[in-house]
């Protein structure tokens, strides 16, 4: 009796639960691949508040929306509001990411990507300053480091 004839009977009932089974094993490396893939300690993206707060008619009422909350600023005791200045300062609990190696460049970079007119003009290891310009005024964007990953951002017009 040939492999054929003896294999033939059993093609119906095999092939659904090869199919099954080629089914569950792509599923699962697909998944696992998801896994490998996320980064697990990014901090919160930061352009939704940067924007927020660039945008503000008035600093004042910033401390109060949490709209304007800095990924890291704990309360609104880390801010300090005046009519045209809003200055916070936190420490980056992130570690570098492989690509940008201190909070400073990456808050750096984060501010760069987040507006389409942007003026990076000063650019030290301690400072970086940028100019945001919108529809309504031109904005001064201020980030530096106070300490050991204590950074220190101040917005300005």
């Amino acid at each position: 009796m040939s492999f054929a004839r003896r294999i033939s009977p059993l093609l119906p009932t095999l092939l659904p639960r090869l199919a099954l089974a080629c089914g569950a094993a792509l599923l699962f490396t697909n998944t696992v691949d998801a896994a490998q893939t996320a980064e697990p300690n990014q901090p919160a993206d930061i352009c939704a508040a940067l924007m927020h707060i660039v945008d503000a008619s008035d600093f004042r009422q910033l401390p109060n929306e949490t709209a304007a909350q800095l990924p890291g600023v704990s309360h609104s005791d880390d801010c300090l509001a005046t009519a045209h200045a809003y200055d916070c300062h936190w420490r980056a609990h992130w570690q570098a990411d492989g690509v940008i190696n201190d909070p400073l460049e990456e808050l750096g970079a984060d501010i760069a990507a987040c507006f389409p007119r942007v003026v990076h003009d000063v650019n030290t290891p301690v400072r970086q300053h940028f100019v945001v310009t919108t529809d309504a005024r031109r904005v001064n964007v201020t980030a530096s480091v106070q300490g050991q990953n204590e950074l220190r951002l101040r917005v300005t017009r």
